[in-house]
């Protein structure tokens, strides 16, 4: 009996230290701010979450399909964003790269500048990339579905949460008139806001 009672809690101690079947445990590895190498933001506003929205933006750039071109990609659009537009930061919660990674935008809690009316209330999650003639890779699609699957797992994204397409809420023409008509498609689409 003794050893039943030490295997039982041999298996607790493996399953909090893994972290399997935890909500993290269902979340795809994202590549943090320090990997990338991230300015620090001018100023930092938190959001009240789970927040209602997921809209889904490219950043109509050149794409990037190793993690090297990708750190440098996120880093130039933060540049960019910073100096050229006066953000305080990223414009977007998180991004995707070509290698199928997620990187660290503003990140979870923070208001991002993405969506003007919707920065407060939404996550913003861009594809790196122009997806008006085609639609955003294999890796990159399942990247998207399972930071989704898991912004609603550890309840920054409400269960009823509506997926959008940028151009729904600001006049642009993101996420790209292709992968819009494939978004539509996807569990979560709303036609409107």
């Amino acid at each position: 009996m003794a050893s039943l009672k030490s295997y039982a809690i041999l298996v607790l101690f493996v399953v909090s230290v893994t972290g399997q079947g935890s909500p993290q445990s269902q979340c795809p590895e994202v590549v943090g701010r320090p990997s990338w190498n991230a300015l620090p933001p001018k100023s930092v506003n938190h959001m009240t979450f789970p927040v209602p929205y997921a809209i889904i933006i490219h950043t109509d750039t050149p794409e990037c399909t190793t993690n090297e071109q990708c750190q440098l990609r996120v880093r130039s659009i933060q540049s960019y964003q910073m100096s050229e537009r006066n953000f305080d930061d990223i414009a977007f919660s998180f991004l995707i790269g070509g290698d199928g990674k997620v990187y660290e935008g503003v990140g979870w809690h923070k208001v991002g500048s993405h969506s003007r009316g919707y920065n407060t209330r939404s996550l913003g999650i861009a594809l790196i990339g122009n997806f008006d003639e085609k639609v955003p890779s294999e890796s990159m699609t399942t990247a998207l579905r399972n930071l989704l699957q898991c912004a609603v797992s550890l309840n920054e994204l409400t269960s009823d949460y509506k997926l959008l397409g940028h151009r729904q809420v600001t006049s642009v023409l993101s996420p790209g008139r292709t992968f819009y008509e494939e978004l539509k498609t996807w569990p979560h689409w709303a036609s409107e806001p």
